[in-house]
């Protein structure tokens, strides 16, 4: 009797440290390039994969799935700048505990800042976001920017793929600093 109880309990105890899954459908990443100083145009992911295991959050996003609505250009970045072939997903690593979030009931939000660790084309850096975690209701979170997330180029060191582009696209620049922003929405 004491083995079935003691089952149960832990059953029961893997049953409440539920894994979250991003919905991709209510999610979106976006990315603005500017050109020659005065040209932006806002990019897009649109395959974004994740979890959350009440400690970290883990995003995978596909390469193949970035989309700037310019057939060349999407070949071009995935070839030069984002090496699809050998680097097929970036990843986003973030640290969130259940705990920091315990406080938040349905309808209500919390800001704060959170270190991202990306993995661009094989190469890691931290870059931080301040990002408003919403509670929708005790089975769906929503996580969004509150501002756009300055990424730097240089940082995963994709200069090389970049003056590629810019060499044939015949721009005179390509700015390295990149806004990203996102909203994902988690659920049990």
């Amino acid at each position: 009797m004491k083995v079935l109880a003691l089952s149960l309990a832990l059953c029961a105890g893997f049953a409440n440290a539920a894994t979250w899954q991003l919905d991709n459908g209510q999610s979106s990443l976006h990315f603005v390039s500017v050109k020659n100083d005065l040209v932006a145009e806002t990019h897009a992911f649109q395959t974004l994969n994740g979890s959350w295991d009440e400690k970290n959050v883990s995003v995978t996003i596909p390469v193949s799935s970035m989309q700037t609505n310019i057939p060349i250009r999407n070949d071009r970045i995935w070839q030069y700048v984002l090496q699809a072939e050998q680097f097929a997903n970036i990843q986003i690593k973030a640290p969130l505990t259940s705990d920091s979030i315990a406080a938040l009931t349905a309808g209500n939000s919390v800001v704060q800042d959170i270190p991202l660790t990306a993995t661009i084309a094989g190469q890691s850096a931290v870059v931080n976001a301040k990002v408003r975690i919403t509670m929708l209701n005790s089975s769906t979170l929503q996580a969004a920017t509150e501002a756009p997330v300055m990424l730097d180029t240089n940082q995963f060191k994709l200069g090389a793929g970049i003056a590629k582009l810019q060499e044939l696209a015949g721009l005179k620049r390509i700015d390295p600093m990149v806004p990203v922003t996102f909203s994902v929405r988690l659920s049990k």
